[in-house]
């Protein structure tokens, strides 16, 4: 079992736990003081999560393995959500969630914490099926950098940045990190980096915000967090029944 785990831990990082990269001709406090309006956003030893109901969190099924194992062998791990860590009670990987060296598909779980949380108010699964164009924000916290450097260091700040969808594609949303010269780019264009996989992506609809993915993985062609990669987001409205089937 533990060769199987090993192997398995070397897999997972392979496909770059995610953070954020972002801009490199934008201020650091831009990014930093965007971040502070998602308290949404729930750290894991390993990832990111959001929280989708009073004791449930959503993340990226990769991210959630390692805990699972924690899990079965009866430790306790915990979920950090507003500087307060909360116990998890179970965890569900989704039931075609598969990852090898090169692939990835469902990549999608759930959390339920032990007790409920009040006083911060949930993301909405979003349900729209054409999300194109939209502009989101993502957030996580962990290896910072720019797109002219790709990560450089982890210092646990949690930040957001806004970037584009260029494609849905079935299970996934797709957006490109495009450079400050492009007409596609927005004005705090950000994507993952290392650090946070699981993390969100928001869009805010008349006040009221959704989750739109979940960080999943690039495509970076060999150099990671640099203009150009491709980002893939496992897609809420896909996962949509499934989830509030299990959260029900």
């Amino acid at each position: 079992m533990k060769k199987t785990i090993s192997a398995l831990l070397i897999i997972i990082m392979s496909f770059s736990l995610m953070s954020l990269i972002v801009r490199h001709d934008v201020p650091d406090e831009r990014f930093i003081t965007l971040g502070k309006k998602y308290p949404q956003i729930c750290h894991l030893s390993d990832g990111e999560s959001t929280l989708i109901k009073e004791n449930w969190v959503v993340t990226a099924a990769h991210a959630a393995i390692l805990l699972n194992e924690e899990l079965k062998k009866g430790e306790t791990p915990q979920v950090t959500i507003d500087h307060k860590q909360y116990d998890v009670e179970k965890i569900i990987l989704h039931p075609n969630f598969h990852i090898s060296e090169t692939f990835i598909e469902n990549d999608i779980a759930l959390i339920r914490i032990k007790g409920n949380i009040t006083n911060i108010p949930f993301a909405k699964l979003y349900d729209k099926q054409n999300g194109k164009g939209k502009e989101i924000t993502i957030v996580g916290s962990g290896d910072f950098g720019t797109g002219l450097t790709g990560p450089q260091n982890w210092d646990k700040i949690t930040r957001a940045a806004t970037n584009r969808i260029d494609e849905i594609d079935g299970q996934w949303i797709i957006f490109n990190f495009d450079n400050p010269e492009s007409e596609n780019t927005t004005e705090l264009e950000g994507v993952s980096g290392p650090g946070d996989s699981g993390g969100p992506a928001f869009i805010d609809v008349d006040n009221v915000r959704y989750i739109v993915g979940v960080s999943s993985n690039q495509q970076d062609n060999g150099k990671e967090g640099v203009y150009g990669v491709t980002e893939y987001y496992a897609r809420i409205n896909f996962y949509k029944k499934w989830i509030e089937k299990n959260i029900e």
